[in-house]
């Protein structure tokens, strides 16, 4: 079996790490609101680990060549990290 890394790889590595320190981590929760915004960073933790790890396999099922999949897949992150920057600004704007 053939193991390509791939820039979805690493973000959803990333995720899961980032979700694993949010519930291991070591924090001082002095009321509920700490508590209640830590387990919403970790719900949108394991979102994007299932959003990217379902995104990398269709990729990868589309498209087999290896440079095509990450200028492709990398360009998926920029217009999501983009697209998620436009929303966090008109949210706020509002």
């Amino acid at each position: 079996m053939k193991f390509k890394l791939t820039p979805l790889n690493i973000v959803t590595a990333l995720s899961l790490v980032m979700a694993g320190l949010l519930i291991y981590g070591k924090s001082e929760i002095t009321n509920g609101v700490d508590h209640q915004v830590n387990g919403l960073w970790i719900a949108v933790c394991f979102l994007a680990v299932v959003i990217s790890f379902l995104s990398d396999q269709i990729f990868r099922k589309f498209i087999p060549s290896t440079l095509n999949l990450w200028v492709i897949e990398c360009a998926f992150i920029v217009f999501t990290l983009v697209f998620v920057f436009i929303l966090k600004l008109s949210v706020l704007s509002s």
